[in-house]
């Protein structure tokens, strides 16, 4: 039961939410200025907000009434040809009615992929058919008349059949109709897009009933460019609804038109999908048609002097969001700043991935525990240890790591992986299970880096890079995430890389100030590395190890 603050509760509480008859009218709202250049002939045009329905769209309404006029249908197989609005209106009222959960959507294999998914989140089994998309409902060769046949030769699956049950249309002359004609007794135009025609038919009906005189304008697809939801006139001119006698007006829009103005309800705060926007096109053309006929007087109110009109906005955008960008030109869409970002740094990012500088340094060189994994190696027995593969400031100084050491001043490599740390780190190294990777320029990291790091500097990264802040930077960061994509890929470097993963090593990085570590670990993180950055780069980090007489 719901109570006059339409608060639903009980053990019926949903089904009562979805009764119009137990909720208050759905809102007609006058659509801005902005949208209507006939406002100053004094021509009010309103949007009967179908998309406030508890299933947010136009097809629930008959969609209830055809459910409830087969109860039979409460532990059958629910079959329907349609790919939204009313499949998933019957999907979700099912549910609510019967708790049944057996309904399949008859889909043509053109729909994209989010409109299949956005069945089944619902619970709904997409059945795909080929060949034409928009079949006809009299087709006998068409998904609707199979369906037909199948209902037939199956007592356990139930075909409500959109396109031909009268519920449909009955619908919306139980509850829309009355809803508008209570809400606005004196309009003079109705306007729907055209699909089954139930929308149209029952509504007009009904304001036909109490005021004869409203005209109801039927706005249809073009012929060969489809809108989602409204039909071509050819498509629906053999329908069996009551609607000849109803339709006074016939329009078609192109889907272009649709979409355009659906955008423009939407960012006025109507939001509404492109049948709603073929529906207020539609009517906008027809009365610029009267204009210019000389006939918008004779439709005009005697009291107030205006012409009021009624459309009804049946769907919302969401679904045909990317058609929106296929259909219109960029120039209709604002500009996305900073647009190169998003050709690179799309990895995740993770503050897990980010130490401070007392966990880096208790990693580094005591018994941090990272992941699902103990770092618990604090120091190596000689004589259980393979020199071999250590790294080279883990080697005690012999020699011959002296004379590395010198050549490498001498001859320095890049990325330098392969030569040894200077000798003048005599007190601590990090643990051999620690790979670190320091990006800051050669001259830097020679000048100051940890015991046991490799240089692996990054082409252009200093200090001062976009004053110290990577990501206000936009260019920045896609040149530093390019050069840690180049660099990393470098076979000195990669085979490094690789050693750490395949002996289960964590690679830790450091750079100036933290930012293109943070770019460097997420890229590593993506290619299944345990790799973590340090907040606030060296300096912080150097501080810390050098306060604790690690190095």
């Amino acid at each position: 039961m719901s109570d006059q603050n339409y608060v639903f509760s009980g053990r019926h509480s949903v089904a009562d939410y979805f009764d119009p008859d137990k909720n208050p009218p759905l809102p007609l709202v006058e659509i801005p200025d902005r949208l209507n250049p006939f406002r100053k002939d004094g021509v009010r045009i309103y949007a009967k907000m179908l998309t406030c329905l508890p299933a947010q769209n136009v097809k629930s309404l008959p969609a209830l009434k055809m459910l409830r006029n087969r109860p039979d249908a409460h532990d059958k197989k629910i079959v329907e040809a349609s790919s939204g609005s009313t499949v998933l209106s019957l999907g979700i009222l099912a549910r609510v009615l019967w708790g049944n959960e057996d309904v399949d959507a008859y889909v043509t294999n053109k729909k994209p992929p989010e409109s299949l998914s956005m069945l089944r989140f619902f619970g709904i089994r997409p059945c795909l058919y080929g060949g034409l998309s928009q079949q006809e409902p009299t087709d006998p060769t068409g998904i609707m008349s199979r369906l037909r046949r199948k209902a037939a030769q199956d007592e356990d699956v139930v075909y409500p059949g959109q396109y031909d049950n009268p519920n449909n249309w009955k619908a919306h002359e139980e509850w829309t109709g009355p809803q508008i004609f209570k809400q606005l007794p004196q309009i003079n135009i109705f306007c729907s897009t055209v699909g089954t025609g139930g929308a149209i038919t029952g509504t007009g009906l009904y304001l036909k009933s109490q005021k004869p005189a409203v005209n109801v304008v039927g706005v249809f697809n073009k012929f060969g460019d489809p809108t989602p939801g409204p039909r071509h006139f050819h498509g629906f001119h053999t329908s069996g609804f009551p609607w000849q006698g109803t339709v006074d007006s016939r329009i078609e829009v192109s889907s272009v038109d649709s979409y355009r103005m659906s955008m423009r309800l939407s960012r006025e705060g109507l939001i509404s999908g492109p049948s709603s926007g073929e529906a207020l096109h539609g009517l906008l053309e027809y009365i610029s048609n009267l204009e210019k006929a000389d006939g918008l007087d004779q439709l005009r109110d005697e009291t107030t002097g205006d012409i009021s009109c009624v459309f009804i906005c049946s769907d919302l955008p969401y679904q045909y969001l990317p058609v929106y960008f296929q259909k219109l030109g960029a120039e209709e869409f604002p500009r996305i700043e900073n647009e190169i970002l998003l050709q690179c740094d799309q990895n995740r990012h993770d503050e897990r991935w980010v130490l401070d500088t007392l966990k880096a340094a208790t990693v580094l060189f005591g018994t941090g525990e990272l992941g699902s994994r103990q770092k618990a190696v604090s120091k190596t027995d000689s004589k259980d240890c393979d020199l071999g593969k250590l790294s080279p400031a883990q080697t005690p100084p012999t020699s011959r790591s002296w004379m590395s050491y010198l050549l490498h001043l001498l001859f320095p490599e890049k990325p330098h992986l392969e030569s040894g740390c200077c000798p003048s780190h005599f007190r601590g190294s990090v643990l051999p299970s620690i790979l670190v990777l320091d990006l800051r320029s050669q001259a830097d990291f020679e000048a100051l880096h940890l015991p046991g790091s490799h240089s692996v500097p990054l082409e252009g990264l200093t200090a001062s890079l976009a004053d110290g802040d990577l990501f206000g930077d936009a260019k920045s960061v896609h040149m530093v995430w390019t050069q840690i994509q180049k660099t990393f890929d470098e076979p000195r470097v990669a085979r490094r890389l690789l050693s750490a993963r395949d002996n289960q090593h964590t690679v830790m990085l450091v750079c100036y100030n933290g930012d293109a570590s943070k770019l460097a670990s997420s890229t590593l993180r993506a290619r299944d590395y345990e790799a973590f950055s340090v907040e606030g780069g060296i300096e912080a980090l150097w501080a810390e190890v050098q306060g604790r007489g690690l190095v």
